[in-house]
């Protein structure tokens, strides 16, 4: 699916992934196991080869984000990057069980470690918060976990949130408090309010819809509620 010139989606389940045209092809995510096919034949359909992408960027290290890192990054050459804080659990160095802010949350994070210790890949590139990513703009947003990102374009003024927004605003919605998933609830909402500062018109997160006009004005009215409304979910 074609947002605007030179940024794509591809709709998977459950987190979507995205395509940005720089001098290099970026991917950012890259979904659950099972759909390095799909994003194949994707950027075949584009009229391009795997092997443009320069880029695969990881927002954070849950398995619907990495996990067809490391098949793509065999196949396509592309360097693997994300936050330097991140990179330790995308490489299966750390317990990532030990960041659950709830019980069935660890488990879960537990299962998943054991489960797709394949998918599992060396960080070729380690950022920090500021640094760019051809005109993708890292910006440091821990919460969701320690060392989640989102991408700023800032010549097209589009923000990619990962999953610091999108959970946060569902769960808001349904009233049952912070995200369950988030390893730091006050952290979440710091990072909420620091991607509220930034000015651009869409909004394109992995697991939610998009908004095509006013993203960060769509994002500052949910600050001040979120903030407020945060109850402990354990």
């Amino acid at each position: 699916m074609k947002i605007v010139d030179g940024v794509y989606r591809i709709r998977l389940f459950p987190s979507s992934v995205y395509l940005v045209e720089d001098e290099k092809l970026i991917l950012i995510d890259t979904g659950v196991p099972g759909y390095t096919s799909r994003i194949l034949r994707y950027i075949r359909k584009m009229g391009r080869n795997p092997k443009d992408i320069g880029f695969i960027v990881l927002t954070h290290y849950h398995i619907d984000h990495i996990g067809n890192a490391r098949r793509l990054k065999h196949i396509t050459g592309g360097k693997v990057v994300a936050h330097e804080i991140e990179a330790p659990y995308i490489e299966g160095k750390q317990r990532a069980w030990k960041d659950g802010r709830i019980w069935w949350t660890r488990l879960l994070l537990w299962i998943g470690h054991m489960v797709f210790r394949k998918c599992f890949t060396k960080v070729d590139i380690k950022l920090r918060d500021g640094d760019k990513i051809g005109n993708l703009k890292a910006i440091h947003v821990p919460g969701h976990t320690r060392g989640s990102i989102a991408l700023l374009d800032e010549r097209r003024g589009i923000m990619f949130p990962g999953d610091t927004v999108p959970y946060t605003l569902a769960y808001m919605r349904l009233k049952k408090g912070p995200n369950p998933y988030s390893w730091d609830v006050d952290k979440e909402c710091k990072s909420f309010e620091k991607l509220a500062k930034f000015d651009y018109e869409l909004l394109l997160p992995n697991d939610s819809r998009i908004v095509t006009r006013r993203g960060a004005e769509f994002v500052r009215q949910f600050v001040h509620h979120m903030c407020k409304s945060k109850v402990d979910t354990r």
